[in-house]
């Protein structure tokens, strides 16, 4: 095996011994059973049963648990190594800087989304079971797929650029509160209070991952975007629905690569 392939075999092998794996895939398997005894409804709400309702509480919890659980590890990859002194051991073997970043990279995103298919899988298969569409479910499964990945860039370039865990965990869980606190409420506050642009409501909702992960979601389950009020509307009035959810998931593709890169590039340059 080359150099890479060893170092995100080491890096799943760790995320698969750590308590945040088993914490997370039993979080969704127990949502999935909660689901499968609170789902059963028939009533059609945007044109799915009342069960697919329930199943965007579980997306919902999601966007509560998942970048936590991304950034808690991630945070750590790099940070933890540097305190106790394992990265300079790592690096003094034939290995670049570039493979061993990309290699926590990797193995992170792919533990993490081994946890997310476990615990989602479950639930969507009741949910399949119960009546939601199978395309739906794939949506959802994508959009919280890129969710966590957005965070695991997140929480690694922050390990790159600190010196300490404490820190590393300190600023990126700042950052997380920071975009949940300024989303489209908080834009919609400055609209009403500042004069600010219309433009800039529609413009943060996708710049924002939190808000564009929520638009995502909304769009899949509610094409007209009502629950979104009349920033949703507006959005959908000019893209469409489908428009909607690209564009979101754009954003998060984006966020999912930009702040990874940031970090790989401090973390490869001279020292």
């Amino acid at each position: 095996m080359t150099p890479a392939a060893l170092l995100v075999r080491r890096e799943i092998a760790t995320a698969l011994r750590a308590r945040w794996f088993a914490a997370y895939a039993a979080i969704f398997l127990l949502s999935g059973l909660l689901l499968a005894a609170v789902g059963g409804g028939d009533a059609l709400i945007a044109g799915y049963r009342g069960f697919a309702r329930a199943f965007a509480g579980l997306v919902h919890l999601a966007l509560l648990f998942v970048p936590l659980m991304a950034l808690l590890p991630a945070t750590a990859a790099i940070a933890d190594e540097r305190e106790s002194g394992a990265l300079e051991y790592l690096l003094a073997q034939p290995v670049t800087a570039t493979e061993v970043y990309l290699g926590k990279w990797v193995g992170l995103a792919a533990a993490l989304g081994l946890a997310l298919t476990v615990g989602f899988g479950a639930a969507g298969a009741v949910a399949v079971a119960r009546g939601v569409p199978p395309g739906l479910l794939a949506v959802l499964f994508g959009q919280v797929v890129l969710l966590a990945l957005v965070f695991v860039a997140i929480g690694l370039g922050l390990s790159a650029l600190t010196t300490s865990r404490a820190r590393a965990t300190t600023v990126a869980v700042v950052v997380w509160l920071g975009l949940v606190a300024l989303g489209t409420l908080g834009i919609l506050i400055a609209f009403i209070r500042w004069g600010a642009p219309a433009w800039a409501l529609t413009v943060w909702t996708f710049v924002n991952p939190i808000e564009a992960f929520r638009l995502g979601v909304v769009s899949a389950l509610d094409p007209d975007l009502s629950l979104l009020g009349p920033a949703g509307a507006r959005i959908v009035d000019r893209v469409g629905p489908y428009g909607t959810n690209a564009l979101a998931a754009l954003s998060l593709a984006l966020w999912a690569l930009v702040p990874g890169l940031a970090g790989l590039a401090v973390f490869s340059r001279p020292k």
